[in-house]
């Protein structure tokens, strides 16, 4: 049998296959043509079948010319092939060959929007950017979301290495053609290249790129880590406040209000079909609004989609596939998105701002830059911030502030609901408005300020920006330098005179109207002169001529050298020119911010320490590494005696000093809380201020307008309402946070302060004074309070302190005898005077 087969084929052969060439029987031969003929004659005649010889001359050249065909045309495609190789090639040659490591970083590290935290832990939220981003791992990522993406963009993705062949060859076809890279079907590797390594231009020299880096990126990372990557990457459109928004976890916040782990399976595949066409799909206008039904319904269309490849692709059960499509996704949206500079305007700006100069010296010294040549090269300090801005909000720093959330919550409620505030008022009212401006006119917002600071640590606890961010966005406690009024007087001359020794508490001074070339001050009450008092006195009623007469003498020993280690501004421009202050410096020609003037009192409250207030406790960088965290500084700037003395005066404003308004609520915790304060007001009453603390924090506020505008026409309409709302604060402050409010702690007297007997006029040891020129009193004095022999009234000591230098017709001994008042209630004769105590009334008129 398989004789008999194998016989048959070789039959069949035979037919479709020459013989053996059997010597020269086939030849043609012969010289001539009819030769020839005639020997072919015979050829055929010998071949016994004519058709044999028509099919294998017939085959033959058709064999000839089909093998010519295919190697022209594998010539051609070789020549082809090496010519787009070459091409492919030439196209990639110039890009910058990345190590395997910064692929990988490359293609992991995004922009990310910055956070910030509260010192008390709770999230603040993100940072204003163009774009808002939080990174998710990929366990942290709904598998629903995974699998839409999958099924939906790249239904091979576990199966391909980077890129699918026809990709390329479809990209080869395109560029020959003449068209642009647009005809899609990009992997998720190739899409993730695209987002992360190259520009968005549709050129084939980035798709040939996109392709080899697609490659490379397959064999670094694994395919659960491109898809985290991916999802991190791409954009979701638009979230409920109507920023734009990339990364599944910004979307699932922005979109229906929770993380990217809670996504249900109608959520995952609304989310995935998004990046497809983010702001076609995405259901919020730019404002935040939700759209109409009509456009609404573009994105459920899509969503449908994904879940009919899910279904497809058999990663759902049809079950699955018909609650999702019946679920309500637009009546789950969320309403908003919490973000600092939606709800916390002020605070936010503020914590961009400081980070923002923290952030700028990091990325100089990174650079090999030293703060110094930051500061004094206006270029580099420009180009440092910018670029610390852009690195602040697109490179996911996280900062953690001092701010305390429910202190700040509470100082904001208070001031929106429990403030007293002067009605609005025309620009055109400022006094410093210049005659026949042109500037248009605006009402203005009766304005307030406000910081509480941790003494020990300078740690800001809250603020008050200001009463409506809207109105005006300028922090008021940070930004605005205003004249200090009579808050100047115990930084530049009560503290500065304990501090050398020229007072203490019950020495003596002299109120009374004075001419120094061509000046003329008076106190509040322009008519009132207040005669012999104590510095106690004087300074807790701000009596405004004894602390100049004070300052006469208090100027001639570089009291500026206090404003330097606090580091406070004190400009030039109010000094002469042998440096010495000008007579109206006490009185608050300078100007300060809220910050600055609850700095200075705050080292009354630490034993004459300065700590700066601060407000970032750390900058943590995008991993994790701490480049920045707050590092306190002190310096001392008084003696410790000083400033417990200085509080000692202080504490007697709200009993009989210009605080006396709310002697009730001291009266009340007095027993609790350790304070002391000085109020102030700047001329014509444009700024009114208010500065208390106890050993534990400081709480300034400063009350205004934005424009130089007098607070009330006249001093008569003042209503001390910066003195209530200060009261007001702090009460509600008390009742939330008592412990960090200063509760149970007092002001230690330190071992340089001791009680003695003295004569506070003469400054003499009691038993050196004169009984005819003083009389003994019993009082707190610094180790190193000037006390020495007088022989007389005439005496330089005591006339410097009298202010003789700022009397033009100068001073009489006549003004030094008389009655003291030490307090309203402890009076005293001076001087050998007959004068009786009736001289002086009990009149307590309000001095600021």
């Amino acid at each position: 049998m398989k004789k008999n087969i194998r016989e048959f084929f070789d039959n069949i052969k035979k037919i479709f296959t020459k013989g053996e060439p059997k010597g020269d029987k086939d030849t043609v031969t012969g010289n001539t043509f009819k030769e020839k003929f005639s020997n072919i004659n015979t050829r055929m005649r010998n071949a016994g079948s004519p058709v044999r010889v028509a099919f294998f001359t017939t085959y033959e050249t058709a064999w000839n010319i089909v093998l010519f065909i295919i190697l022209a045309f594998s010539l051609l495609g070789l020549l082809a092939f090496s010519v787009g190789l070459g091409y492919f090639a030439a196209l990639v040659n110039d890009e910058e060959v990345q190590s395997n490591d910064e692929l990988v970083v490359a293609l992991t590290e995004m922009t990310e929007s910055s956070t910030v935290a509260f010192g008390t832990g709770e999230s603040l939220g993100t940072l204003r950017a163009d774009l808002i981003r939080e990174r998710v791992d990929y366990e942290d990522i709904n598998p629903y979301v995974v699998d839409a993406v999958v099924a939906t963009e790249d239904e091979h993705f576990y199966e391909h290495n980077g890129v699918v062949p026809k990709a390329f060859m479809r990209a080869a076809l395109q560029v020959f053609a003449g068209g642009d890279d647009g005809t899609g079907g990009s992997t998720l590797t190739q899409q993730l290249v695209k987002n992360q390594l190259l520009t968005s231009e549709t050129t084939f020299d980035r798709k040939a790129v996109e392709l080899l880096l697609a490659f490379r990126v397959e064999k670094l990372l694994d395919k659960d880590e491109i898809i985290e990557a991916y999802l991190n990457a791409v954009s979701f459109g638009r979230n409920a406040n109507g920023q734009n928004v990339a990364g599944i976890q910004a979307a699932a916040e922005g979109v229906f209000g929770k993380d990217a782990s809670e996504l249900n399976l109608a959520e995952s595949a609304f989310l995935a079909g998004m990046p497809q066409n983010p702001y076609a799909y995405t259901p919020f206008m730019q404002g935040g609004s939700v759209k109409d039904e009509d456009y609404l319904q573009y994105g459920k269309n899509r969503q449908t989609f994904v879940l009919d490849r899910m279904l497809l692709e058999e990663k759902i059960t049809q079950e699955e596939y018909d609650e999702a499509v019946e679920y309500d996704l637009y009546a789950n949206l969320t309403d908003s998105v919490v973000v600092p500079n939606q709800n916390y305007p002020f605070l936010t700006d503020e914590l961009e701002r400081r980070s923002v100069q923290i952030l700028k010296y990091v990325l100089a010294e990174e650079d090999g830059l030293t703060r110094e040549e930051v500061d004094s090269t206006p270029l580099i300090n420009q180009d440092y911030t910018e670029q610390a801005n852009q690195a602040l909000r697109y490179q996911g720093y996280h900062i953690t502030s001092t701010i305390d959330k429910e202190i700040y919550d509470t100082m904001q409620d208070v001031k929106d609901d429990n403030f007293y505030y002067y009605g609005d008022r025309s620009s055109e009212d400022a006094i410093d408005i210049e005659e026949g401006s042109d500037q248009e006119e605006e009402m203005m917002h009766h304005e307030v300020g406000a910081i509480l600071k941790e003494n020990s640590s300078g740690k800001i606890l809250g603020f008050i920006g200001g009463r409506d961010h809207e109105d005006s966005s300028v922090n008021h406690a940070t930004q605005t330098d205003r004249q200090i009024g009579s808050t100047m007087k115990p930084l530049i001359t009560f503290g500065p005179a304990v501090d050398k020794g020229i007072i203490a508490p019950d020495t003596v001074l002299l109120d009374e109207k004075f001419s120094y070339n061509g000046y003329e001050p008076a106190n509040y009450d322009y008519e009132e002169e207040f005669g012999l008092v104590s510095a106690k006195h004087a300074l807790s009623n701000s009596y405004n001529l004894s602390t100049l007469r004070l300052w006469s003498d208090v100027r001639e020993e570089n009291p500026q050298e206090y404003f330097e280690r606090m580091n406070l501004p004190l400009p030039d421009t109010l000094f002469d020119l042998e440096g010495r202050g000008f007579a109206s410096l006490p009185l608050g020609t300078n100007n300060l911010t809220v910050q600055e003037n609850v700095d200075a009192f705050s080292s009354f409250a630490q034993d004459g320490s300065f700590t700066e207030g601060y407000m970032i406790e750390s900058i943590t960088s995008p991993d994790g590494e701490v480049i920045y965290e707050h590092e306190p500084v002190k310096n001392e700037v008084f003696k410790d005696s000083t400033a417990y003395l200085m509080s000692d005066m202080l504490q007697e404003s709200f009993i009989s000093g210009s605080a006396y308004h709310i002697e009730d609520f001291y009266r009340s915790i007095e027993n609790e809380y350790d304070f002391a304060a000085k109020t102030g007001t700047s001329n014509s009453f444009v700024d009114s201020w208010f500065m208390g603390y106890n050993p534990d924090v400081t709480l300034g506020l400063w009350m205004g307008y934005d424009e130089n505008i007098p607070q009330v026409s006249g001093y008569e309409g003042e209503q001390y309402l910066h003195i209530y709302n200060w009261r007001n604060l702090t009460q509600e402050l008390i009742a939330l946070a008592p412990d960090q409010m200063g509760r149970g702690t007092s002001f230690q007297q330190p071992d340089s302060v001791r009680e003695i007997e003295y004569c506070g006029l003469t400054m003499e040891t009691e038993s050196d004074c004169e009984e005819d020129l003083d009389d003994p009193i019993t009082g707190p004095v610094a180790e190193d309070t000037r006390l020495s022999d007088k022989s007389s009234l005439n005496d330089p000591a005591i006339q410097s302190r009298m202010g003789a230098a700022f009397d033009d017709e100068g001073l009489s001994n006549s003004s030094l005898r008389g009655t003291v008042t030490n307090t309203y209630d402890d009076r005293y004769s001076v001087g050998g005077s007959s004068s009786s105590d009736d001289d002086d009334d009990d009149d307590d008129d309000d001095n600021d």
